[in-house]
């Protein structure tokens, strides 16, 4: 069996707190009974299933969304359609009151300014013993409050401590990787001054093997240009006109020839200077 007890004002005389006590099974559709005490007389009234059910049909609406605007305008708990998923916008209710203390009605106000009336309870007049009933389930209730907000405020307490726990060891945490990060930084930049060092030593490796190279090249040009020097006079002396060509024949001397050949030379030329001229 469960049950509220909450403070609600009629339009009728908003002055006087009333008190109402609403007690339920398993689920407030199902059926309940209603209990209204303005501290000196109660009144109690019971609200069937076909009722809600009729009443539902009535409005035009689901069951399920009548019933939890219901709880919502009898409890004070739950949300309204419109709250559901952020944060609830609570609709308003009013609660009538008839003069002669017999019927209990409640309307919602909807944000548009519109009264939706929701149901209304028949009341009787209620045994002197229901306000004692009520304060007594007021209290329960309040003590029921009081012990679970001790139980938050351990809890609270204690997750607060462990809250503590946690940024102490993020911050230990923290500090030993800005250690550990300092650390690998200095390997770091030992590590690069060395391959920077062994890089240069490379390079100047390279540059002397480079130098050693050319130098080789220049000396190999240079040879070839001398030889080529002297190939091309060897051609230009091949190309000048051949107007001696030199036997090639091996040279014999012969003995007593050149006599012959003078006296053959004289003659010749001593028959020319008597020949007659022929004019």
């Amino acid at each position: 069996m469960s049950g509220t007890v909450r403070q609600i004002s009629v339009v009728l005389d908003p002055s006087i707190p009333y008190f109402l006590r609403v007690d339920w099974a398993e689920d407030l559709g199902a059926g309940f009974t209603l209990a209204l005490s303005n501290g000196s007389s109660s009144w109690i009234g019971e609200v069937p299933e076909e009722e809600m059910t009729g009443k539902a049909t009535e409005l035009g609406v689901k069951r399920e969304k009548y019933v939890e605007d219901l709880h919502q305008a009898l409890t004070g708990g739950g949300e309204s359609e419109r709250g559901r998923g952020r944060v609830a916008e609570k609709e308003e209710y009013l609660f009538h009151l008839s003069s002669d203390h017999g019927c209990l009605s409640y309307d919602k106000k909807t944000q548009r300014g519109v009264l939706v009336n929701m149901g209304a309870v028949e009341l009787h007049p209620a045994p002197v013993d229901l306000n004692r009933e009520m304060i007594a389930h007021t209290l329960e209730h309040s003590a029921d409050l009081e012990t679970e907000n001790r139980r938050l405020q351990e809890k609270n307490q204690t997750l607060r401590q462990e809250r503590q726990h946690l940024l102490a060891d993020l911050e230990k945490h923290v500090q030993e990787m800005e250690t550990m990060e300092g650390d690998l930084f200095s390997r770091f930049i030992m590590l690069l001054n060395e391959k920077k060092g062994k890089i240069r030593a490379l390079q100047e490796t390279i540059r002397h093997v480079q130098q050693r190279v050319e130098e080789q090249e220049n000396h190999r040009v240079t040879g070839v240009t001398v030889k080529s020097k002297a190939g091309d006079s060897i051609k230009e002396e091949e190309d000048l006109p051949q107007s001696f060509h030199p036997s090639q024949a091996p040279t014999v001397l012969i003995r007593g020839v050149l006599p012959l050949v003078l006296t053959f030379i004289c003659s010749t030329k001593m028959e020319a200077w008597h020949m007659p001229i022929h004019k």
